[in-house]
């Protein structure tokens, strides 16, 4: 019985070394996992900063890869093992050319630890050189510098939302809060953030609710940007957004019933000809618009973009067989050449046609 027992302690303290040493684990210490450099300029060149890791484990810890989210940021690592209760250091290096405004970049460190992997982030704030912040940012507007400030959303079908964005940065001394002008029911601005420091961006973007846009077609609206500076009594900076919108009627819906049903718009020509314009004198035309259809033929718009021409419908709405007079005025005055060669835009509720574009032509003498 002797024997017996002794096998059995035998056994029982192998399998209890060998319990021991597969609980035996590196464990991944770190000093700090985000580091801030702060504010500093382009021109300082590339900064570096060194995350210490302590292995605080009873098992030796290796480094298998460390990768990172970006090309501007470089990460160096130890090769060798580090053994329990070492440290050692992973360096990382952002490279901040061509690169103003904030930063935050993320770099992954995987190791035979549980967890396999830390991320360590890096953040700051670049002041950029002259070159790179007309390069980013290429419209100015004092010391606020932006991307664009002309937004063009294109067509829009009425009923639906539209937001278009664009960005600025802070390249003065003062932080500058961000307010708006605006004397649109249609459009809603937003500035993320409102507070801008030196070197700072912001993202502005511009809400568009077609179902409360004034005309049909082109909506061509501004909102004036103020940037009033934080901490001098400067004045503020303003800046005009424009945003072009086309609003147009949904008739994707229809059935062919009510396509068969509805209204058809046709214009007595396509070319109105202006052959004697003079300077002083105000030219006048009409053409006549007529509903084919078999429902009412709603006038939405009748408009031009050129500032010579302006024009007056005499009906918005006509039931079928019935006729509507546009008179068109030209001002030679505001013909930008001795050429005038534009045109008309009429929006109807007609589906098969509901945009009809006339050419206005004529030579002033």
């Amino acid at each position: 019985m002797t024997r017996v027992w002794r096998h059995i302690a035998t056994i029982m303290l192998g399998a209890m070394a060998l319990t021991s040493s597969m609980m035996a684990q590196p464990v991944a210490s770190w000093n700090e996992t985000l580091h801030d450099f702060g504010t500093f300029h382009e021109s300082a060149g590339k900064q570096t900063c060194q995350f210490v890791v302590t292995n605080s484990g009873d098992s030796t810890m290796v480094i298998t890869q460390v990768k990172s989210t970006c090309g501007c940021t470089v990460a160096s690592h130890p090769t060798e093992p580090i053994a329990p209760g070492a440290s050692d250091c992973i360096d990382i290096t952002f490279t901040p050319t061509g690169r103003p405004g904030p930063f935050e970049k993320d770099v992954w460190v995987y190791t035979n630890t549980t967890p396999n992997r830390t991320r360590l982030t890096i953040k700051g704030i670049v002041v950029g050189s002259p070159e790179s912040v007309s390069r980013f940012f290429p419209v100015g507007a004092g010391d606020l510098e932006f991307t664009n400030l002309v937004m063009a959303a294109g067509e829009v079908k009425k009923g639906l939302l539209r937001n278009n964005s664009i960005t600025a940065y802070n390249s003065g001394t003062d932080t500058l809060v961000i307010t708006f002008d605006n004397n649109t029911s249609h459009i809603t601005p937003h500035a993320v953030p409102d507070t801008v420091p030196p070197g700072g961006i912001s993202t502005m973007t511009f809400f568009f609710d077609t179902m409360r846009t004034p005309v049909w077609g082109i909506n061509d609206d501004h909102i004036i940007i103020i940037a009033t500076p934080l901490h001098s009594d400067k004045v503020p900076i303003y800046a005009y957004a424009n945003i072009v919108v086309n609003v147009v009627e949904d008739f994707s819906q229809l059935t062919d019933e009510e396509r068969a049903k509805a209204p058809t718009c046709e214009v007595t020509t396509d070319k109105l000809l202006f052959d004697n314009l003079h300077r002083c004198e105000i030219a006048e035309a009409t053409l006549s618009l007529k509903n084919t259809g078999n429902s009412n033929l709603i006038v939405r718009r009748v408009m031009s973009t050129d500032k010579a021409i302006t024009t007056k419908c005499d009906k918005t709405l006509l039931k079928p067989g019935k006729e509507a007079i546009v008179n068109i005025k030209v001002n030679p005055n505001k013909v930008g050449s001795n050429i005038l060669n534009s045109q008309l835009t009429i929006i109807t509720n007609d589906p098969a046609n509901p945009r009809i574009e006339v050419r206005v032509v004529g030579e002033v003498k």
